[in-house]
């Protein structure tokens, strides 16, 4: 059944400043217009192109706007620290295939929420622990993972490098390390010398860990869990947004390493690969490079200080305004933009702001090829449905505007894209058997890091050159007083929807219905000073919102759970009140290091 809300025709902002619908022709005409005002001036145009729709037909619009030398986005909201991070380590991001958990012994999962996210894994691990592989969790709580779980362990937020660290530690103090392993790293001698340097209280107290915590992972990890084979540890999206995320990646890869669990089948670090690495996805990669770029997670102060100003603003398979830290300051310079193009399928807090909204197919009304972020398998995607209306495929949205453009940018064939995807030395494939089967298994090693020879250039696994504590103690990196504000704000991913997917008006209360429920452990100190018959609010140095509380046992005591994705213009969205910070590496967004307080 078609939603009420679907958007099914292009929309135009009229002068009375409302969107009416329009023909395709007056809307693609309209954007190519504009492009053509501005072609000599490709740092006035800014292509943002998100992960919500990825695949081979999916680079249409970057090849569009590569070729025009476009501005574009550098950084990201969700991954690039623990990217950056494997890269700093291994050489390149790689793990061993999916299907090696079978040969786990036991599986250590840091943060990942097997209920909500990576649903086929989920279904791995509970088939693993069918068969007798204990599962520990390591988390701040408030995750569905009790149904994947043997054990769990409750860490303070962002404390993941300092149990990793302490584990590490205690290795290095009983010399546990073999020569086999500490002989094909980097640096061995000066990180045994820095972590030496802390106490194991030190780094356990920095975490909120316990003596016999660590004593629980160093079983897992020591193989003694798993009946003496190898341990497959599991990194969540999470533990990467915080201030210091990829320095938390670096030290449990590092730990994966140093306990002999790197490089063998049923072993090794899961965080994640590119889901395009096995496609030749090259055609959209024009030579040269953009006119300038803008670091997402500071987008909305990166656009109030552009100089020149960006004039045009295209947005495909991305709801920056609602997805964003800072979203009211995005919204007010999205809307300080000349010209605003979003291709969308309903009117979201991006675009709702548009000047130009292009209706676009979801994913079962076209045809794509799609790669994976976690395995190695290679999907083909007929259209389940026809697309409704007057909806179309994202490639020829973008193809309609160049052929429409004063000097035309030639298009590809959309099948040739489709061909030139499979011409990969990863794989062995036509279209026309992939359409036959359905998928198909890229070409790579099982096991990532066989014989512990890595892609730095000196084959060598690098180690982290430092341990920062600067986030062993709560504190707020705004300069507001920690004691203002001492809880921890976690917008995790919502049970039954993903990301900004919900919040149509038919699903979303706003104005006077109840506000969002946010979730704090029965011991949460902030409890002791609530009236929880009178509103309650979520109080940030950046802005407060109305919630209900709702007490879920397992929580760190110092955390605020809420759901991401609430729209902005249902007062529901957390980024209303999330600081703009960005990772140690990567150009992350350390969304979970905002710190807040509860009131009346």
């Amino acid at each position: 059944r078609l939603s009420p809300d679907r958007i099914t025709t292009p929309l135009v902002r009229g002068a009375d400043g409302a969107l009416h619908p329009t023909t395709w022709d007056e809307a693609l005409a309209l954007c190519a217009s504009k492009l053509d005002a501005l072609r000599d001036t490709p740092e006035s145009i800014l292509h943002l192109r998100g992960f919500g729709y990825r695949g081979a037909l999916a680079e249409a619009s970057n090849y569009l706007f590569n070729s025009l030398g476009a501005a574009r986005k550098r950084g990201s909201l969700c991954d690039g620290a623990g990217d950056a991070a494997c890269e700093a380590d291994f050489g390149a991001p790689d793990h061993n295939d999916s299907d090696d958990l079978a040969n786990a012994a036991a599986i250590v999962n840091w943060g990942k929420d097997l209920a909500r996210s990576s649903l086929h894994l989920g279904l791995m691990v509970r088939d693993a622990r069918k068969r007798g592989v204990p599962v520990l969790t390591i988390s701040p709580g408030g995750d569905d993972n009790d149904a994947f779980t043997d054990a769990r362990i409750r860490i303070r937020p962002g404390g993941d490098r300092f149990l990793a660290a302490a584990a590490i530690r205690r290795l290095l103090a009983g010399d546990a390390v073999p020569p086999t392993i500490s002989e094909r790293t980097r640096g061995f001698g000066q990180f045994r010398d820095m972590l030496l340097a802390y106490s194991e209280a030190d780094l356990l107290a920095a975490c909120d860990a316990t003596p016999a915590d660590l004593d629980t992972l160093c079983r897992w990890m020591r193989r003694e869990a798993g009946n003496g084979g190898p341990t497959a540890s599991l990194l969540g999206w999470g533990l990467q947004r915080y201030l210091r995320g990829g320095e938390s990646v670096r030290f449990i890869n590092a730990l994966v390493m140093l306990s002999g669990n790197m490089g063998v089948s049923g072993g090794g670090a899961y965080y994640g690969i590119s889901s395009g690495r096995s496609l030749d996805l090259s055609w959209s990669r024009k030579a040269g490079t953009p006119a300038r770029t803008f670091l997402l997670s500071h987008l909305a102060r990166e656009l109030a200080q552009a100089d020149p100003p960006v004039r045009f603003l295209w947005v495909d398979a991305f709801n920056p305004v609602n997805q964003s830290p800072d979203a009211p300051a995005l919204a007010r310079a999205v809307e300080a933009i000349d010209f605003t193009v979003v291709v969308e399928a309903f009117l979201t807090d991006t675009a709702s702001r548009a000047d130009v909204v292009l209706p676009c197919a979801l994913v079962l009304e076209r045809e794509e090829i799609f790669g994976s972020a976690y395995h190695n398998c290679i999907a083909y995607a007929a259209p389940a449905c026809p697309m409704p209306g007057d909806v179309r495929h994202d490639f020829d949205i973008a193809r309609g505007v160049a052929e429409r453009l004063a000097r035309p940018i030639p298009f590809p064939d959309r099948e040739d894209v489709l061909r030139q995807a499979l011409r990969s030395p990863h794989l062995e494939v036509s279209l026309e058997e992939l359409k036959a089967t359905g998928w198909t298994k890229a070409k790579r090693p099982s096991v990532a890091w066989a014989g512990l020879r890595f892609a730095h250039p000196d084959g060598l696994y690098h180690l982290p050159e430092a341990l920062h504590m600067d986030g062993a103690a709560p504190a707020t990196p705004d300069g507001a007083l920690a004691s203002d504000y001492p809880l921890h704000l976690l917008t995790l991913l919502a049970p039954d929807y993903v990301n900004s997917q919900v919040g149509l008006p038919g699903r979303q209360p706003s104005g006077d219905a109840a506000p969002i429920t946010v979730q704090v452990a029965p011991e949460c100190p902030a409890l002791s000073t609530l009236d929880l018959s009178r509103p309650v609010f979520i109080v940030s140095p950046h802005g407060r919102m109305p919630v209900q509380v709702q007490t879920l046992p397992g929580i760190h005591p110092r955390t605020v759970i809420m759901p991401r994705g609430g729209w902005l213009a249902h007062g529901r969205s957390p980024n209303a009140i999330i600081a703009p910070l960005a990772t140690d590496m990567g150009d992350s967004t350390a969304y979970y290091e905002q710190r807040v307080r509860l009131e009346n």
